[in-house]
C-alpha cells in the first residue's frame, strides 16, 4: 500500500520536482524547487514592486540592521526604525487596486543592435480622479534581456481627470539575439514614491536582435546569368511566361500562336511576336559558423564580425537586381527568397540574429543539398572565418560545377593556410575583425549625419 502510494505521489510531481529529487533532494546542492519558485517571486517582487529609491532603502535597512544588531554599543538600531517606518506605509499603500488607466504602447518587434529606438508609450486617466504619481517603466523578465538599455529607467507622470500623456523611453540591445521583453507598465505609487502598487500592461513579446550590418555601396559579382525556369514571373507574379520584346517576320515553324495579327494586317505578310527568355543572376550567401568548443575571445570576434558582412552583403542585395536565393549557415541551409522583388532581407537577418557557432565542421553536410541547387545559381558568396584544406575544397567543388565563387575570410591575423595561392578559384579577400569594426563606425556615423542634415534641412 506504501508504494503505490508513493508511486501516486511521485506522478503528481512536476517534472522539476522529480528532477530535483533524482538528484538527492534536501541532501543535493541545488535549491529545491518551491525554493526557486520563492526566489523567481521575491526577485520579480524587488525588481516591479519597488521603484529605485525604494530599493536604495531597502539596501540602507539591511545594512542598518546588520550594523545594529547589538543595540548596547551603538545607536544605529533607530536609523534602521526610521527606514523601516519610511517603508512601512508605502508597503501598505501598495496593496490598493492599480491604476485605472487605458495604456497604448507596442514594443518592437525587430531592432537592430546598438541602434536605440524610443517608444512613446500613451497613458489615459479614465478613473475619473486625479492620478498624481503613476510609474511608467519597462521590466525585464529574463536573464537576457539584461542586457537590454533602457532610459529612463523609472518615467513619472500625473494626470488630471480625462487627461492623457506621451512617455518616451528608449531601447537599445547591445547584443543581437532573441529578447522575451515585457512590455511597458504603469503603476501608481505612494507620495515617497518608494513602493509601486499592480501594474497595468507588461505583456511578454518576443523581439529578434539583428546584427549590425554598414551599407555596401558596390559589390562586384562575377558576371554569369542562367536561364530560370519561371524566370521573372516566379519571383513577381504566379504562373509561367515569358517577355515580349518585339516583332519579326515569319519564319517556317514558327507557332501560330505568336502571329502578331495588327503588324500581319499593317505590313500585309505574316509577322510574329518575339519573346526573350529569362535570364538574371541567383545567388547563394554561405556563412561559416565552425569555431572551436571553447573558442577564445578574438574568435568569438571574428565570428561576430562575420555575421555582420553577411548582413551588410544581403543588405547590398536587396537593393538591387540580383536575386539570393539560399542562406547556408553553419550545417543548416535556408530558402530565403522566391525571387525578384520581394524582401528577403528580413528573413536573412531572422536567421542571422539568432545563429550560434557550430563546433563541426559543417561543409561536408552543406555540400550535397547546396550541389543539388546549383544549376540555377550563378555565383557562391561565401563568408568564412579561416582558410584550410576542407574550406578550399568545399569552393574547388562548386567552382567545378561551373559556379561563381567569391569568398571573404574574416579572420583576426593570418589564416591557417595562404589564401593567395587559391586565386584560381575566383576573388576572394581578408578582413580582420578591427577592420569590420571600422567599416560599421563609419556606416553609423554617414547615417547619422544623414539624419542630422535632413533634420536641419525641415
Amino acid at each position: 500500500m506504501a508504494s503505490a502510494q508513493g508511486r501516486r505521489r511521485w506522478r503528481a510531481l512536476t517534472p522539476e520536482d522529480r528532477t530535483w529529487w533524482q538528484r538527492g533532494g534536501f541532501f543535493s546542492l541545488s535549491p529545491s524547487p518551491g525554493m526557486r519558485r520563492l526566489q523567481r517571486w521575491a526577485k520579480r517582487l524587488y525588481r516591479e514592486r519597488l521603484t529605485a529609491r525604494g530599493r536604495f532603502a531597502l539596501g540602507a535597512l539591511a545594512v542598518f540592521a546588520v550594523l545594529g544588531v547589538d543595540p548596547r554599543r551603538s545607536q544605529v538600531f533607530v536609523l534602521f526604525a526610521a527606514v523601516a517606518g519610511l517603508l512601512l506605509l508605502p508597503t501598505v499603500l501598495a496593496l490598493l487596486p492599480r491604476p485605472r488607466v487605458r495604456l497604448r504602447a507596442r514594443l518592437p518587434l525587430r531592432l537592430t543592435a546598438r541602434t536605440p529606438v524610443t517608444l512613446r508609450v500613451a497613458v489615459e486617466n479614465v478613473s475619473g480622479r486625479p492620478l498624481p504619481d503613476l510609474l511608467v517603466q519597462v521590466p525585464s523578465p529574463d536573464a537576457a534581456s539584461t542586457f537590454l538599455k533602457v532610459a529612463p529607467q523609472e518615467s513619472y507622470v500625473a494626470l488630471g481627470v480625462g487627461d492623457a500623456i506621451e512617455a518616451p523611453i528608449t531601447l537599445e540591445a547591445p547584443l543581437r539575439g532573441r529578447y522575451t521583453l515585457r512590455g511597458p507598465t504603469v503603476a501608481a505609487v505612494d507620495p515617497l514614491r518608494l513602493v509601486a502598487t499592480a501594474s497595468v500592461g507588461g505583456g511578454e513579446q518576443v523581439t529578434l536582435v539583428y546584427p549590425r550590418f554598414y551599407t555596401i555601396e558596390r559589390f562586384p559579382v562575377a558576371p554569369g546569368r542562367r536561364y530560370q525556369p519561371g524566370g521573372i514571373p516566379l519571383s513577381s507574379h504566379l504562373g509561367d511566361s515569358i517577355e515580349f520584346v518585339g516583332t519579326r517576320e515569319y519564319r517556317e515553324g514558327d507557332p501560330v500562336r505568336n502571329i502578331h495579327w495588327r503588324s500581319w494586317a499593317r505590313r500585309g505578310e505574316p509577322v510574329v511576336k518575339e519573346y526573350q527568355e529569362e535570364y538574371f543572376c541567383r545567388l547563394a550567401l554561405v556563412l561559416d559558423t565552425f569555431l572551436p568548443r571553447k573558442p577564445r575571445q578574438r574568435q568569438m570576434e571574428g565570428f561576430e564580425a562575420a555575421i555582420s558582412v553577411l548582413a551588410s552583403i544581403a543588405d547590398h542585395f536587396s537593393r538591387s537586381e540580383y536575386v539570393v536565393d539560399i542562406l547556408a549557415a553553419g550545417p543548416d541551409i535556408y530558402e530565403v527568397s522566391a525571387g525578384r522583388s520581394l524582401a528577403y532581407l528580413e528573413n536573412i537577418l531572422d536567421v542571422l540574429a539568432c545563429l550560434a557557432p557550430c563546433h563541426e565542421a559543417p561543409f561536408e553536410r552543406i555540400g550535397p543539398p547546396l550541389f543539388e541547387r546549383l544549376a540555377q545559381l550563378t555565383t557562391v558568396v561565401a563568408v568564412l572565418l579561416d582558410w584550410d584544406e576542407s574550406r578550399e575544397a568545399f569552393l574547388a567543388r562548386v567552382k567545378s560545377l561551373g559556379t561563381e565563387v567569391q569568398a571573404i575570410i574574416v579572420h583576426p591575423g593570418e589564416t591557417t593556410r595562404d589564401w593567395r595561392s587559391a586565386a584560381e578559384l575566383g576573388e576572394i579577400s581578408h578582413l580582420t575583425p578591427d577592420d569590420v569594426e571600422r567599416r560599421l563606425a563609419a556606416s553609423a556615423a554617414g547615417r547619422a549625419s544623414d539624419g542630422a542634415s535632413l533634420r536641419g534641412g525641415t
